[in-house]
């Protein structure tokens, strides 16, 4: 689960007063994500698309640097998996703006999510898949995913998967082979409506 979160000096509590203070503090805003490229970057870019906003980007290897730039104030903004962010929410480093998800999330429930603060918005997809060699015997990829839905499904997976802000999917390899498909095709309108370009 991606959460969009701020330095708590930042006088903003929601996405919406984030972009109203971007807007009357045009390039003053930094925010950091885990590299050029990564879906924080592509919903980042996409917030300003479809805003106007001018902020600063600062590309950083990795979710880590994000927060303790985050928590030191040189950089006001970040994109943070949940299980990273809670620790420094809880403790008052760092406050919660947004969920960068199509849906709020059952642990945060009140936290809205950025598409119900931004019209147009749409989540960057993210997911994690099991993949093999090109070739792989059927009846080996048939076991390996009925093995692998069956871990999925048990309830220490799901538990732990939740406490860390992944919510649980299972799917047969030729469902996981449409939705690459369909996320390839979402992420390049995604870039396209963005600018993004190669660098």
């Amino acid at each position: 689960m991606l959460l969009v979160v701020s330095n708590p000096s930042l006088p903003v509590n929601s996405i919406k007063q984030l972009i109203e203070y971007a807007k009357r503090n045009p390039g003053k805003v930094s925010y950091g994500t885990s590299g050029i490229g990564t879906a924080h970057h592509l919903s980042a870019e996409l917030i300003r698309s479809l805003t106007g906003i001018e902020w600063v980007h600062v590309p950083y290897k990795g979710g880590p640097p994000v927060l303790t730039d985050l928590m030191t104030g040189r950089i006001q903004v970040g994109f943070s998996i949940l299980a990273t962010a809670t620790p420094l929410v809880s403790t008052g480093k760092i406050k919660i703006l947004g969920v960068n998800n199509d849906q709020r999330y059952p642990v945060i429930p009140d936290i809205p999510t950025v598409s119900e603060q931004l019209p147009g918005y749409q989540a960057a997809p993210g997911w994690a898949a099991y993949f093999g060699p090109a070739g792989l015997p059927r009846p080996i990829v048939q076991r390996l995913n009925a093995e692998i839905v069956k871990a999925a499904k048990g309830p220490d997976v799901r538990g732990k998967a939740q406490d860390v802000g992944l919510v649980m999917g299972t799917s047969a390899p030729e469902e996981m082979t449409q939705i690459i498909r369909r996320d390839i095709a979402t992420t390049t309108r995604m870039v396209q409506a963005a600018g993004i370009k190669p660098e």
